[in-house]
């Protein structure tokens, strides 16, 4: 008798599909059930086959229409983290009751990021060229290299990066996934994938440019893929698992996933499904304790880690003689000087200039030094 592993959470949102052995899928939340195209009857007549389907959201349930098995489940240890939509017409409606009055501070966010760029906005649902995805794949790839670099961390999605560039393309053309943008004039600094399954979104690979760290890019990027989710008639965002302080601020659905242990009532299969449930138990207790273990590893490691990243002192300015801002000016994103970009956006953040209003200009003789010349505000920095 063999036993069969189903990755339930990757056949939906990753594939597009139902496994085959579950004739529908039902929506506790909507009471709404969407019945397998591709369900294959013979599965349930197979007497000799045990299946462990696992990461089962609550509201995707599946529906196995079979009276010959057993079902023994087990409540898995890693949560799943979603934001139902139903009832919201807006992202606005949604974090007027998600955040209450902390709401007007992702407003203020969002409105000051467009106040310092010419920031736009654009979701590829369904149609994009070839060239246009390579390019925003080549973007995203440099965006998660820059971020875990920061982080010391590792990115589990650059580990198969190639195989994640290979398959999107045509997912996003088939409207099965989409791949979100938020551009500084024609340049990106957030690029997100995502996957869709019944007008239900989850948010796969997502990254920012680190040096607009000051703008909250993240909060950013969930508002407008909210708003996108409910102008397209989604019902839900679905962040998937990992226990993050974002997801638990965000999501008004938190939920355990559910690991299902389907085998036939036979004698034999009674005692190897519960061999195989008795196993899934214990496997779920071991995560428990490793998990503890390495989250405080992990916490200690940063702890002792220094991240390289300038650092600086920064002076107020009360003057500047106009000839030197002309002749001393230098351009920040040019390669000599791109190590001064976060800083030029930190005072954007700080002081609410547009970026077109500011420069950068170089104090002669003092090579550690520059002042940050913008429409009513200056300030010096000085490197150490």
């Amino acid at each position: 008798m063999k036993t069969t592993h189903i990755d339930y959470f990757f056949e939906l949102f990753e594939k597009g599909s139902i496994p085959k052995l579950f004739k529908k899928i039902h929506d506790p939340q909507s009471d709404k059930s969407f019945v397998n195209p591709d369900y294959d009857d013979t599965l349930v007549k197979d007497t000799n086959t045990i299946f462990s389907v696992f990461f089962i959201p609550d509201y995707l349930k599946p529906v196995l229409e079979s009276n010959a098995f057993t079902i023994k489940k087990v409540d898995q240890f890693f949560k799943g983290y979603a934001i139902l939509l139903d009832g919201f017409d807006s992202a606005d409606a949604y974090i007027k009751k998600r955040f209450r009055s902390n709401a007007k501070g992702i407003r203020r966010r969002i409105k000051r990021l467009e106040t310092c760029f010419d920031i736009s906005y654009k979701t590829y649902f369904g149609a994009i060229e070839k060239d246009e995805y390579d390019f925003y794949m080549d973007c995203l790839e440099k965006m998660l290299i820059r971020r875990f670099e920061q982080r010391n961390d590792t990115s589990q999605s650059l580990l198969r990066w190639e195989h994640y560039k290979k398959m999107y393309f045509s997912l996003i053309n088939d409207k099965k996934a989409s791949l979100f943008v938020v551009y500084d004039h024609n340049n990106p600094i957030v690029v997100s994938l995502n996957h869709h399954f019944k007008e239900r979104l989850f948010s796969a690979i997502s990254s920012y440019d680190i040096d607009y760290g000051k703008f909250s890019l993240g909060s950013v990027e969930i508002y407008k893929k909210l708003d996108w989710c409910i102008s397209n008639d989604h019902k839900s965002y679905e962040m998937g698992m990992g226990d993050l302080t974002y997801k638990r601020e965000w999501c008004n659905h938190i939920y355990n996933f559910e690991h299902q242990i389907i085998y036939p009532k036979s004698f034999i299969a009674t005692i190897k499904g519960t061999i195989e449930y008795l196993k899934v138990r214990v496997k779920e207790f071991v995560f428990k304790v490793a998990y503890v273990r390495y989250k405080k590893y992990k916490a200690k490691r940063k702890k002792n880690t220094v991240i390289a990243a300038i650092s600086y002192k920064i002076f107020p300015v009360e003057e500047i003689n106009k000839e030197e801002i002309k002749e001393h000016t230098i351009d920040y994103n040019s390669k000599e000087y791109l190590f001064l970009r976060k800083v030029v956006f930190d005072f954007l953040y700080t002081s609410i200039e547009n970026v077109a209003d500011v420069r950068v200009v170089k104090v002669q003789g003092d090579p550690k030094s520059y002042i940050i010349v913008g429409k009513s505000k200056m300030q010096k920095v000085v490197l150490e």
